[in-house]
């Protein structure tokens, strides 16, 4: 069997005013020989390109909510990263977003995903007895990739960034659902396709929890309806979403909830 890997990461937009959260946890799925042979070495040469001028641009963490701070003339310059401050310039902008899109091109991977409706969320659900909106997006994501393995006869691994507090619970939660199924996955299967969860800190410089991280903030402002930013990779993305070979991007690519 083929050894998979699948990055999350999660975002939350808001419409004006802060109101209409959706929450987002979305990533892609990559086999592991094509991570080590394809994403690895063009992120490097992505950053290679974009830092050309530093000593080791290799060393550089991308990290999206930085990089939107140093496009928003809004935000104080001083208060940027001095590597992320040229994206302060739209040239520079352009490039790195033009360099993703074309990672994204070359990747042999899958994405999938979940956005939570916050306030249709509440509507449904008293938050007295609902659960935290990470752990119910982690529910279906795991089961949206115990399916993706089967039909790939694969075992797949999870990568989520660190949340400190919040890794045991997930780690508990994961766990849970491989021990007891899901409502359409049995607890055979999860437990013969799934394997590991682990949590990298971003100083870990990860490639893969970097690329995935450009990933839920346009799938959440989808589902808002709310407009992409100026540059972003959402025409590429939305092509890789995992459609379960029946064509149901909404149900097993980014699954919209409640």
């Amino acid at each position: 069997m083929s050894k998979y890997f699948l990055f999350l990461d999660e975002s939350t937009t808001h419409s004006s005013g802060f109101n209409n959260p959706v929450f987002c946890v979305a990533g892609f799925i990559i086999k592991e020989e094509d991570y080590e042979k394809i994403l690895i070495p063009k992120l490097d040469e992505l950053k290679s390109k974009i830092w050309q001028d530093l000593a080791n641009p290799t060393s550089i963490v991308l990290h999206e909510k930085e990089i939107r701070e140093a496009q928003n003339r809004m935000h104080r310059i001083n208060t940027v990263k001095p590597h992320f401050q040229r994206f302060r310039q739209n040239g520079n902008s352009r490039l790195l977003f033009s360099e993703l899109s074309k990672l994204f091109q070359a990747l042999p991977c899958t994405i999938i995903g979940a956005c939570i409706d916050m306030d249709s969320l509440k509507n449904h659900f008293d938050p007295a007895c609902s659960t935290e909106t990470y752990l119910t997006a982690m529910q279906i994501i795991l089961e949206n990739y115990c399916h993706f393995l089967h039909k790939n006869n694969g075992i797949g691994y999870v990568f989520a960034e660190s949340r400190a507090a919040q890794d045991t619970a997930v780690r508990m939660h994961f766990n849970h659902v491989k021990a007891m199924g899901s409502m359409f996955v049995s607890p055979h299967a999860m437990q013969t396709y799934l394997r590991e969860i682990e949590f990298p800190p971003k100083s870990s410089n990860n490639p893969g929890l970097q690329v995935a991280d450009f990933i839920p903030n346009p799938f959440a402002r989808n589902a808002l309806q709310k407009k992409q930013n100026k540059f972003n990779v959402y025409k590429e993305i939305r092509k890789l979403r995992y459609e379960g070979g029946l064509k149901r991007f909404d149900r097993f690519g980014i699954k919209i909830m409640p």
